[in-house]
């Protein structure tokens, strides 16, 4: 079993936010492989599960808000009892230009408050997760305000091909695990 978490904010307001990238592959992801979402009141999360290639799969995407995305991830990981190792986090990096994908076997979390809440709830950094970069100029002034603002129009023409990438990096991960996806997909 594997899970694949995307990270991001509930709510229209958010929907296509530089700070939902992570809600934006799952979907893409879902589609691409047929799987459905529902809203689990037990996880606080839209849940879909199906399979990809032999591996049975669980997407989640936590509406908590993204501060708080620990408190629905460490509740799936308990109730699917899947070690850390088999969890995948998708979310947006300001510190990478806009398009670029880095994956990582593990890590800190690089000051993202989502990926630290998940950090914190489950107590351990020991867990792949693949970053999309979001910057798209040089000079933010204003981070918070930056994220949750939308993509621009330049960037909401590449969007579709990046989703795909970064769809394709999920499938690639499940199937074949960290290491492959990284060295496909890490440019």
């Amino acid at each position: 079993m594997k899970l694949i978490v995307g990270l991001g904010n509930p709510g229209e307001e958010y929907k296509l936010t530089r700070h939902n990238i992570g809600f934006l592959v799952l979907e893409k992801f879902a589609k691409a492989n047929n799987i459905k979402f529902k809203f689990s009141k037990r996880f606080n999360a839209l849940i879909g599960e199906g399979a990809i290639g032999r591996e049975k799969t669980l997407l989640a995407m936590p509406q908590t808000y993204m501060n708080l995305s620990g408190h629905s991830v460490r509740p799936v990981l308990n109730w699917l009892k899947i070690k850390t190792d088999d969890m995948f986090v998708v979310m947006d990096d300001i510190a990478l230009p806009f398009g670029s994908i880095r994956i990582k076997p593990k890590g800190s979390s690089g000051g993202h408050k989502g990926l630290n809440s998940i950090i914190e709830s489950i107590s351990t950094q020991e867990f792949p997760r693949m970053r999309l970069g979001i910057l798209g100029r040089k000079n933010v002034k204003d981070l918070s305000r930056y994220v949750l603002g939308r993509f621009t129009k330049s960037e909401q023409k590449n969007l579709p091909e990046i989703l795909d990438i970064a769809s394709q990096a999920c499938e690639c991960w499940t199937r074949e695990g960290v290491n492959p996806a990284m060295n496909k997909f890490n440019k």
